[in-house]
């Protein structure tokens, strides 16, 4: 079953079951909700009240229908229903490349989990995902540590940080580089396939002091928690879909005592790749990965659509507007998009031609 199934189905409480991973994939979810206004203040609207709110919650978001199934479950559920919501923030800015959203919950057990929004369904917000690739720590992340501090001052109890995606990967920043009795507060850190850092940050004092309450997730054929990710630190999870779509956390298989259905190792696609685009981003230095990135989403924005879920909509324009700001890009923007493309299709095809080994071949 999945997060939806499993919220139906555990009719214990936090105090009968303690908090698990299932719990924290939820929470992270229901950070994609666009909140209205009242959820700003202090927690004190109970999970309950959701499903009144179900149009407005759901705009914008990846995954409507399933959303709309999540909710209806969370607000009917014995586990859930009783958890408050509140300190509900949003943060966005084209000229700082910013989209950062963040959610508190309070559970019943008095602990309190801070979900972090994961990438939105804006070009922007793809954007700002790329700039981790030449920034050590984009702006999201300094909002993301202010929001910690801003939210441990206002409440006592345990802390847990999580979230899906960029959610994840804010979480675990925000984690690091958090005032020392902040981090003494925090009781897990859950990173649901977030990308990793541009800098080796698992070898600094101050991830090791986390490290040990940091539990990292990825699908089977995980595209995303393996970017820039050097460390072997995380689970792998079943799923019921394949390749990227595995990256929906509605895919993801949940046991009934909230435990995800584990797996040994990731697939040899998600191998092959990490591999490829390790070696893709290691061959580039820095100003070409910046320049790089600016001139596909230059391309990009020619588009015309906000939003990249529009795109399919409207293919025949958004392709004639992107070829039309390919074209109006400068020499070394055409040069790096055409090297860089083929460099990574020639890494793809050399990963995926190379010689398996008879343990990836079953």
């Amino acid at each position: 079953m999945n997060i939806v199934g499993y919220v139906g189905k555990n009719n214990k409480d936090f105090f009968q079951c303690p908090f698990n991973e299932a719990d924290s994939l939820v929470l992270s979810q229901l950070a994609y909700l666009a909140y209205p206004r009242k959820y700003a203040y202090a927690p004190e609207i109970s999970l309950s009240q959701l499903a009144a709110e179900t149009d407005e919650l759901i705009r914008d978001t990846y995954y409507p229908k399933s959303n709309v199934k999540l909710i209806k479950a969370v607000a009917a559920s014995p586990r859930f229903g009783e958890v408050k919501a509140g300190f509900f923030r949003r943060r966005n800015s084209d000229e700082k490349v910013l989209r950062f959203a963040a959610v508190t919950f309070v559970l019943p057990d008095g602990s309190v989990y801070l979900a972090y929004r994961g990438t939105d369904t804006t070009v922007l917000g793809w954007k700002e995902d790329f700039y981790m690739s030449f920034l050590s720590r984009i702006p999201s992340h300094f909002l993301a540590e202010e929001y910690l501090a801003e939210v441990a001052a206002k409440v006592n109890g345990a802390l847990i940080l999580g979230g899906h995606s960029k959610g994840g990967n804010l979480a675990v920043d925000a984690a690091v580089n958090c005032d020392e009795a902040v981090k003494a507060r925090i009781a897990a850190v859950y990173d649901h396939d977030g990308p990793g850092f541009k800098d080796s940050i698992y070898g600094s004092d101050e991830y090791l002091a986390i490290k040990s309450r940091i539990r990292k997730t990825i699908p089977r054929d995980s595209m995303v928690g393996v970017i820039l990710n050097t460390t072997s630190d995380y689970e792998v999870v079943d799923c019921n879909s394949l390749l990227l779509l595995q990256h929906d956390p509605f895919a993801w298989k949940v046991l009934p005592d909230g435990s995800f259905k584990k797996l040994v190792k990731t697939s040899y696609s998600s191998r092959v790749f990490d591999a490829t685009l390790t070696d893709w981003i290691n061959g580039m230095d820095l100003p070409s990965r910046r320049k790089l990135v600016q001139a596909i989403f230059e391309v990009l924005e020619g588009c015309g659509c906000d939003k990249i879920t529009d795109i399919p909509k409207n293919l025949l324009p958004s392709m004639r507007g992107m070829y039309r700001s390919y074209k109006n890009l400068d020499d070394e923007g055409k040069a790096l998009m055409s090297g860089g493309g083929k460099r990574l299709l020639k890494l793809w095809l050399g990963t995926v031609f190379a010689p398996r080994k008879k343990s990836d071949k079953a």
